[in-house]
């Protein structure tokens, strides 16, 4: 006896097989005649017609379109299944011209003729036939249309009938009046990204009309790419980008209108600095000054390297000529790339005029020769102040870099002044192998004074503080650590230190070689309980042997692993080592079944040392032990490096198990 299950299966399978749905509909035919048919039996019947209308409405048999939609039509809907009801009004309303065209659209869409099923639509529209619920189905229509658009371009490099059309067809989409949170609202701002990311639509228009607060959680949530990398979320790069068009357009209704939506995304994504600098920016736009230079403050010794940084400080403290000099000083200290530094240069040049004639002069002429030479328009800036009476009277002078620190003092202690002076001292160049197809870094090492060893940070090889500056050379620098990421710091500011040492923050030790890796090249030295390093063999210029004492400079670098301990400078000493480090011994020592001896002194002997020197227990032994760290036991100890038998048999080491008992 067939069952309602196995007719809805077979059903389904009509889906794709026509000929299932037919033999399908004739088994529920024999199962609702039965006299003990259900409302189980009945609802398989009431599919099968509902499919059947939907195949006839789209192959435009209306013959047997008008048979099965008379026998829906019949057929009563228990009252408790309103799925199978809205279906069935759906399915009923096939009978009109007007729904059949939306079937015909939605099946055109699914062949991937997807302008074809727009058009239906939009006839639709025209003729006033568009039903509300259609609008969701004109929308996915439009999104597959967009995207296959997009999709047959390289990149984002659209060609200009590329870009006309998908403009048109997200425009037909906003007009629509759909609403999210909601997955094609979602897509559809996806698509619009691509054509914001390759510079073909300001997104800030878009996203007002499709209202950024239908954002949905998963709008939120950073993407995993192809090449495994996360990427900024949809809701961050949309919200980043409309922040930077209004601060750019600086039109208060549009700094208004993106200034929320700004600061939520702001406590989603605490790390994004683009997202603080835009606040800051649009706090000075919206004339709330005092707001804007604090946020910039608060963010500026993240990117204090950063030209534009000091440059946003100093427009935030109009007031103080001062200090908005310092601040244009410092940021041209930092880039003199003519790309982009120009505005910067008029400025400072403004305020240099006074005292600085010269030196005005020179910035106002680097300004106009770079621009005439690219062929850009001359700002009106630089036009009226070589225009000028002071301009005119004054002999340009060269400036360069350190002139400009001349100016520095002021805009740093802005940012740092809470910060002390560290002694530190210049270390060696290194590189950082690129990843994923990144280019290597290359970065130099500073070591700052610290307890018990100095701590190793490092920053890039080209920052002009430490550029060309000979390794060692010591240094005062103002740095912190990072709340969020062990081990890492950033050094704001540093200065040369007349007073000091080559690498004096670093003082000599006195150690022991206790370990050496032939295999791996390495060398291990202790110098105390918790201090010790390795480094390679060819670093160190004497022989490498075990028991070798040595004068060292160690260093601590701070990981996400702990802290890890180096050896920056290595050689032969003469010095005697400390005596809880290395000291000779001449103690009875026991030997156990395994071979393993023990001094009365609790020095421990290796297995080896013991067969090669024939050591019994009892014998007296004279050698030297190094400090040892037991990780079996976890405490610290003393283990022999050489010992030798003196005498035989000189102490009983059984009479210590009688008195014990």
């Amino acid at each position: 006896m067939t069952t309602s299950k196995e007719v809805n299966a077979l059903r389904q399978r009509g889906k794709v097989e026509s000929a299932k749905l037919d033999e399908a509909y004739a088994l529920s035919l024999d199962l609702v005649a039965a006299p003990d048919a259900d409302d189980w039996d009945r609802a398989a019947y009431a599919w099968c017609l509902i499919d059947l209308v939907k195949r006839h409405a789209a192959d435009g048999n209306e013959q047997r379109l008008a048979e099965y939609l008379g026998r829906l039509k019949q057929f009563g809907v228990p009252a408790e299944n309103t799925l199978l009801a809205e279906h069935r009004e759906k399915a009923l309303s096939l009978a009109q011209f007007d729904r059949r065209a939306v079937l015909e659209a939605d099946k055109l869409s699914r062949q991937g003729r997807h302008e074809e099923a727009a058009r239906i639509f939009a006839d639709l529209h025209a003729r006033g036939d568009l039903r509300p619920h259609d609008r969701m189905s004109w929308g996915w229509v439009l999104y597959r249309l967009t995207k296959a658009e997009l999709q047959s371009s390289e990149g984002d490099d659209f060609s200009p009938s590329t870009v006309q059309r998908v403009k048109r067809h997200l425009n037909t989409y906003l007009k629509l009046g759909l609403k999210g949170p909601d997955l094609l609202h979602s897509l559809v701002l996806q698509q619009a990204m691509r054509l914001v990311k390759g510079d073909h639509l300001k997104v800030l228009p878009f996203v007002r009309l499709w209202d950024l607060n239908q954002l949905s959680d998963e709008d939120f949530t950073g993407q995993r790419g192809q090449d495994g990398k996360t990427y900024p979320s949809l809701a961050e790069r949309a919200i980043q980008s409309a922040a930077s068009e209004a601060v750019d357009g600086d039109r208060p209704d549009d700094l208004r209108f993106i200034l929320p939506h700004v600061e939520a995304a702001m406590m989603h994504f605490p790390e994004n600095i683009w997202l603080k600098l835009n606040m800051a920016k649009l706090l000075r736009g919206l004339g709330r000054i005092d707001e804007a230079r604090a946020l910039a403050i608060s963010f500026a010794r993240e990117k204090a390297t950063e030209f534009w940084v000091w440059d946003l400080i100093g427009d935030l403290v109009p007031d103080e000529v001062g200090l908005r000099l310092s601040c244009f000083a410092k940021a041209l200290s930092c880039s003199q790339d003519d790309d982009f530094v120009g505005k910067v240069r008029l400025k400072f040049a403004a305020l240099l005029a006074e005292l600085h004639p010269a030196e005005a002069r020179f910035e106002v002429e680097r300004v106009l020769t770079y621009r005439k030479r690219a062929g850009y328009r001359v700002p009106r800036e630089a036009q009226a102040m070589s225009e000028s009476a002071w301009f005119a009277a004054a002999s340009p002078q060269s400036t360069g870099r350190d002139f400009y620190t001349r100016f520095t003092d002021e805009a740093e202690a802005l940012l740092f002044s809470h910060l002390p002076w560290t002694d530190a001292s210049l270390g060696d160049v290194f590189t950082i192998e690129g990843k994923d197809g990144q280019k290597p870094r290359r970065r130099r090492r500073i070591y700052v004074r610290a307890s018990p060893l100095a701590l190793e940070l490092s920053l890039p090889d080209t920052h002009p503080d430490v550029r060309e500056l000979a390794e060692g050379m010591p240094l005062l620098v103002q740095y912190e650590m990072s709340k969020t990421e062990p081990g890492r710091a950033t050094i704001h500011r540093i200065r040369q230190r007349p007073d000091g040492t080559p690498v004096d923050v670093a003082p000599e030790r006195i150690g022991v070689i206790d370990h050496v890796n032939r295999e791996r090249s390495l060398l291990h030295v202790v110098v105390a309980r918790d201090i010790d390093g390795t480094c390679p063999i060819s670093a160190y210029p004497g022989a490498a042997e075990i028991g070798a004492t040595v004068a060292v400079r160690l260093v601590r670098q701070q990981g996400r692993n702990g802290a890890r301990t180096r050896i920056i400078t290595i050689a032969p000493s003469d010095q005697a080592p400390p005596q809880n480090v290395c000291r000779p011994f001449r103690e009875a020592t026991d030997v156990t079944d395994k071979g393993l001896g023990f001094t009365l002194g609790d020095i421990f002997i290796p297995p080896h040392i013991v067969a090669a020197a024939g050591i019994a227990a009892g014998d007296l032994v004279e050698g030297t032990a190094i400090i040892s760290y037991d990780k079996r036991r976890a405490k610290w100890g003393m283990k022999a490096i050489e010992a030798r038998s003196v005498a035989k048999g000189w102490y009983d080491f059984s009479r210590d198990d009688e008195d014990d008992d």
